[in-house]
């Protein structure tokens, strides 16, 4: 006879309910290879594609199942996520182990930068986010340096939102000939340099390593834009990126977005929002 219904059952239940509406709105499954509707279903819950013949279940292709999470842990995940809990405290309210809970938090992550407009500019080896993805599994090794440079992230506000851009045409090398040639003042925290005020952007950011040439920097008198309250953005986030531990270049895009979805949402709820990205 089937086990009885204990309430971490129904709890377990009605999770995975959320997350099948959320990853199949509107009710009709397909494919996620072909996107054929209507697969039919096969033994433990698996289906088939009547068009291309794959064999998948609700999960397949979906962020949430790159990791080993239950539906209910997920939930926890995304909510302790939500409220700005570390990786430690969401391992003890998941009851998951503390890689397992970094390894969810990096897959949260990337949810997140993929459901951003600039995507598919993120998502690349430039950023170092590709290689965290090879093969459809998350690795958690970094590459020891980007393949073309460090990435130049530039910062804009526009009213009470904030957006963070990947600018592909600039890179360290530009940085320090600003600031040599034209004055550019900047400021370093750690291996991160903040610039003053260039073009549209409030900021550049660039998370670097011990390879860099700081000493290279020049002090110019006065204050940057940025860090004398002229970026919001910047103030809320220099002191939420002291908290991350083992920040690396690599890692860097992913907080810079996931701190740009909390900026820009500092009055409702993350949580609805990440397990739909989660679904995604």
């Amino acid at each position: 006879p089937p086990p009885p219904f204990t309430t971490s059952t129904l709890q377990q239940e009605a999770a995975r309910k959320l997350l099948l509406d959320l990853c199949w709105q509107g009710g009709r499954r397909q494919c996620p290879r072909c996107r054929t509707v209507d697969p039919y279903a096969l033994a433990e819950g698996r289906l088939r594609c009547p068009g291309c013949r794959y064999t998948f279940h609700d999960f397949t292709g979906r962020w949430l199942n790159l990791t080993g999470l239950s539906c209910r842990q997920w939930l926890t995940v995304a909510q302790a996520f939500a409220q700005e809990l570390g990786t430690r405290e969401v391992a003890e309210q998941a009851a998951i182990s503390y890689n397992t809970a970094l390894k969810a938090l990096t897959a949260l992550r990337l949810a997140i930068v993929a459901r951003g407009a600039d995507a598919l500019q993120m998502l690349t080896r430039e950023t170092g986010l590709a290689s965290l993805l090879e093969g459809g599994r998350l690795h958690a090794g970094a590459e020891t340096h980007p393949p073309g440079g460090f990435p130049v992230y530039g910062l804009m506000s526009r009213g009470r939102h904030a957006f963070v851009d990947l600018l592909p045409e600039l890179s360290v090398e530009s940085i320090l000939h600003f600031n040599h040639n034209f004055h550019l003042r900047v400021r370093r925290h750690g291996h991160i340099l903040v610039t003053d005020r260039y073009r549209s952007y409030e900021a550049l950011l660039v998370c670097g390593d011990d390879s860099l040439p700081y000493h290279y920097l020049r002090a110019h008198q006065g204050e940057i834009f940025a860090e004398n309250g002229g970026c919001p953005f910047w103030t809320y986030s220099r002191e939420r990126l002291g908290r991350f531990k083992g920040l690396s270049w690599q890692r860097f895009p992913l907080y810079l977005k996931e701190l740009e979805l909390r900026y820009n949402n500092q009055s409702t709820d993350l949580a609805p929002q990440l397990l739909a990205a989660l679904c995604a």
